[in-house]
């Protein structure tokens, strides 16, 4: 029929591919554009860069790999194997590098409580009402002196009576900081283990002893699935997937990192980090918020072209760490750029980001932009409101105005050469010291003689000397044994490498100590000096990473927490030089504080509370359950203001002494309740 038109349906699966195939137009569209080509390749440009200015520190970074293992280079192998000597490597460096990580680790992880604390800080912010409030509690002491005296206080005695309202508000003050303080150390205690910090902070430490750096990644909110626990109707108990944002903490390892040339600081440029990514944990990406699930589904469809990522040292290094060789990669790894640092606004806005977020196109703001290839799989502005990265980096040895420092094996790597060398040199020695070497003259032995034949009551038969001497046909020659000299230069090299390294040999229970390591007392100043061999490395770890790391994580929880009772005015304060200087004399002295003021007239002062806070802190070092042993706070206010009930109502009733026995207003320390009693003297009159 002329003029009828007809609908073309079109099934649910053509339209899902269709609109697929527009969405994936769009996004090649969008990548192609000059903007985001731009931002790939500034991205591209200074990775590259960066990745120049470090290949000379992962020569270092390979070599000290080396020395940990206890193998030489290649070059250095051929070398012995070509003169045939001994290939025997010394594990000094692994020895060092075993006992700084031991050392450190006791003093930092091992004391059975965290190396960092959070206090109040010495003037806490003050709330706008307290004026108000002292105004009005001044209001009712007045009154209440008014009708004890009689008389309306004096000037004088109406500042005196502000002066004790004040400083008991102030006390009530920094006890609610300290309260808060409590609760909040508490909170990043919790989210500390269950963020991982523990395990990546035990690694960091091995890094920092081994390579020119360490470096801690976190808090990085993350979402967790997590297993939980529920009652169904039935009274059973299921097994609840949930899921949740939550704080990370990781390892980064020196090989994948690299920072922006020249710099001194994290904070000072920009830095990249490399992921090895497999299909799948790309593939993970796909829904995450703040990724472009189109370009991430495009490198999964066309590759990434890795090669210009990954330096050839990487291969050596998972040789080195026995893992699988780099050399033959499967197609499936994926080479992600994590980038932190300044990018223009333009590109952010290109790139999909909201113009409310970037009001200045031609400005530069932080943002974090991950990269694959071409493709720009994710841009966002740094969520930090200092625009602090999210990483933490220090070194054993620091190099000032450099962001790489030194670890152990860089430190006493010519030592090592050396003990190495007087190692083989020693046993090439002894070998060839074993038995004598042997002259045979040819030509006065028959032919069918085996000169090779060596032993006891052997019989030669010799013929004569063509030219007459009398030398004999077979001489015995005794090498030199030199292997004295040889460990006394092993020896010499390496007590230098004890003071090198900061690391002495009576640290890691080297019992051939001479002079006053002979003593116990001299023993313990020894250990005492060496101390402070570490304690530049601990101070290092603690300015760097820990408080970093803790005030990072102190912010995140002002700023998004939903329990307003643990947010106050603290101040972090890390522990770990504390911890080294105090720790082998200060449970001797809390018990001897303990004896010197078990006395009635101290035990008046320090009263119990204080007495239960010297124990629980005994207690709490010497890894006891603390709260077990000694009542906490609370719980030894409650039983103190039950005990005063008690003898209230031991004094008698209303009815037995004719008057309203008056209970007296405790604080929560067990305290009477207010600084000055405005209560009438009944014998003077007096207010006291």
């Amino acid at each position: 029929m002329a003029g009828l038109s007809f609908l073309k349906v079109i099934d649910n699966a053509t339209l899902v591919e269709q609109e697929r195939d527009e969405a994936k137009r769009a996004m090649e569209a969008r990548q192609n554009d000059p903007v985001i080509i731009g931002l790939s390749s500034y991205l591209r440009g200074a990775f590259e860069a960066a990745k120049r200015a470090k290949d000379p520190i992962e020569d270092h970074m390979l070599k000290a790999m080396r020395q940990r293992q206890g193998e030489y280079d290649a070059d250095k192998v051929s070398a012995i194997r070509a003169q045939g000597g001994s290939e025997i490597y010394m594990m000094l460096t692994e020895v060092k590098c075993r006992a700084a990580e031991s050392w450190l680790r006791d003093i930092l992880m091992d004391t059975g409580t965290p190396p960092w604390n959070i206090k109040p800080t010495p003037l806490p912010t003050l709330p706008d009402s307290r004026d108000q409030v002292i105004t009005e509690i001044l209001g009712e002491r007045v009154v209440e002196f008014i009708q004890t005296v009689g008389q309306a206080p004096s000037p004088v005695e109406v500042d005196e009576i502000r002066e004790v309202i004040a400083q008991d508000k102030r006390f009530e003050m920094l006890k609610d900081a300290q309260n808060r303080a409590d609760k909040m150390k508490r909170k990043i205690e919790d989210q500390f283990a269950e963020g991982g910090f523990s395990s990546a902070f035990n690694e960091f430490i091995t890094d920092l002893v081994t390579f020119p750096c360490a470096i801690v990644k976190g808090p990085v909110i993350r979402r967790q699935r997590k297993l939980g626990w529920d009652v169904d109707n039935e009274g059973n108990t299921v097994a609840i997937a949930t899921e949740e944002l939550a704080p990370e903490f990781e390892r980064v390892d020196p090989f994948k990192f690299y920072p922006e040339p020249g710099i001194s600081h994290i904070s000072d440029g920009y830095v990249f980090e490399h992921h090895p990514l497999t299909r799948m944990s790309l593939a993970d990406l796909i829904g995450v918020p703040g990724y472009d699930d189109d370009a991430i589904r495009a490198v999964l469809e066309h590759g990434n072209g890795q090669s210009w990522i990954t330096p050839f040292s990487a291969h050596e290094q998972d040789e080195l760490e026995s893992k699988h060789s780099t050399a033959n990669r499967p197609t499936e790894i994926f080479d992600a750029l994590e980038f932190w640092g300044k990018v223009s606004g333009r590109m952010l806005i290109e790139w999909g980001l909201n113009e409310e977020d970037v009001a200045d196109p031609d400005k530069e703001y932080d943002a974090n932009v991950w990269v694959i290839g071409s493709y720009v799989i994710k841009a966002i502005l740094n969520y930090d409101p200092l625009g602090e990265k999210p990483y933490a980096s220090t070194s054993f040895i620091k190099n000032p105005g450099s962001f790489w420092g030194k670890g152990i094996p860089e430190i006493i790597e010519d030592l090592q050469s050396v003990c190495n060398a007087s190692a083989r040199s020693l046993v090439n020695n002894m070998g060839i010291a074993s038995g004598p070497q042997v002259e045979v003259n040819l030509e006065r032995i028959p032919p069918n003689e085996d000169i090779t034949q060596l032993h006891p009551w052997r019989i030669w038969q010799v013929l004569s000397d063509p030219l007459g001497s009398s030398a004999p046909a077979v001489r015995f020659n005794q090498p030199n044994d030199n292997s004295a000299q040889l460990m006394a230069v092993y020896e010499k090299f390496s007590k230098l490498a004890d003071d090198h390294s900061g690391i002495p040999s009576y640290i890691y229970g080297d019992l051939n100590v001479q002079g006053a390591g002979r003593t116990a007392s001299g023993l313990s100043m020894l250990m005492g000096s060496a101390g402070k061999s570490i304690r530049q490395v601990v101070m290092h770890i603690d300015s760097d990473i820990i408080k970093l790391i803790v005030h990072r994580q102190f912010v995140y929880n002002m700023r998004y927490d939903t329990d307003e009772e643990l947010k106050g005015d603290a101040q972090i304060i890390p522990m770990g030089a504390i911890n080294l200087a105090v720790k082998d004399t200060v449970n001797t002295r809390r018990i001897e504080f303990l004896q010197a003021t078990a006395n009635e007239f101290d035990m008046e002062i320090i009263g119990k509370e204080g007495r239960a806070a010297i124990l629980r802190e005994i207690a709490k070092s010497l890894q006891m359950p603390e709260d077990e042993v000694v009542p906490s706070r609370e719980k030894a206010s409650l039983e103190l203001r039950a005990e005063q009930q008690e003898a209230q109502l031991a004094l008698g009733s209303p009815s037995q002494n004719g008057a309203a026995a008056q209970p007296q207003v405790l604080d929560p320390a067990g305290n009477p309740a207010g600084g000055m009693n405005l209560v009438a003297n009944q014998n003077t009159g007096a207010a006291v």
